[in-house]
This record gives C-alpha cells, structure tokens and sequence, in this order.
C-alpha cells in the first residue's frame, strides 16, 4: 500500500504544531515535576495516585518522558515539512507526514492505554494526562485525515 497525500493546508500544519508543543509543555511539565520529586497540583483527579503508581514508569523511565520524546519528534518533523516547502520536495514532505501518520497511532494507542490504566486499575484520573491523551487523540484525528 502506497500511501500520497495532497497538499496540506498551512492552517493544518500550524494546529498540528501548536497542538505538539502544548503536549511538549504538558509532558516537560511532568518530567520536570518527577526529577524534583514532586507531585503538580491536580483540580481534575488525583495526579498524586496517578503520578506516583508503578504504571508511572517504563524500565525506571518516567512515562513523561517518553511523551516529551514523542511530541519532540512530531516537531522536528513538522519543522523539517516547513522547511521543505519547494514542489521539489514531494517525496521527503511525503515520507514526513508517513513518519507523523505512525508516531501518532503509536501516541495514540499509548494514549489509549494509559487512560485505560487511569480508569480501570487505578480508579483515579491525572489532568496532565489527560490532556495529553487529548493532544495525541487530536494529532492522531488529523493524520488520519489528512490521508482521508
């Protein structure tokens, strides 16, 4: 299966993002906050239950980091998909959107199931989470689309 897509509106490209670094502050946030050994004030939830549970962590790596990892990544693409704004360019804006379209089902199936940690073991919601599932559901929503 070979996947081509259209042009991608600028506006597109820009929420994809605005919406990656809002996810790269949230997941900064929280590496930040672990590495100080302190748990972020929580209004949705209880972060401290979440934040704190043994799922918070891959291999001794915190979760968040792995999240800053992620929507790093997508940035570094899309910078490099802006950069490469000449037609010349097709093939390399093409294997970009590729490289976004599965870093974003990745992100969302991990999004998918650290919710249903959060709802289902740990019986507590973390906002930061949240968001972030939230940021991964809508960049996943996008690629999808922009294939669609």
């Amino acid at each position: 299966m070979k996947f081509k897509f259209t042009a991608i509106p600028k506006w597109i490209i820009y929420t994809y993002v605005t919406i990656a670094a809002l996810g790269l502050i949230d997941a900064t946030y929280l590496t930040i906050n672990h590495y100080r050994d302190t748990v972020p004030p929580c209004f949705i939830g209880s972060c401290e239950q979440v934040l704190t549970s043994s799922y918070a962590a891959i291999l001794g790596i915190p979760v968040a980091v792995f999240g800053v990892a992620y929507y790093l990544f997508i940035l570094v693409c899309l910078v490099v998909y802006i950069e490469s704004n000449h037609t010349s360019h097709e093939v390399r804006k093409n294997k970009i959107m590729i490289a976004i379209l599965a870093a974003t089902i990745i992100g969302f199936l991990m999004s998918l199931y650290f919710f249903g940690i959060q709802a289902l073991v740990i019986h507590d919601f973390c906002q930061y989470c949240l968001g972030s599932a939230l940021f991964s559901t809508l960049m996943f929503v996008m690629s999808v689309g922009v294939w669609g």
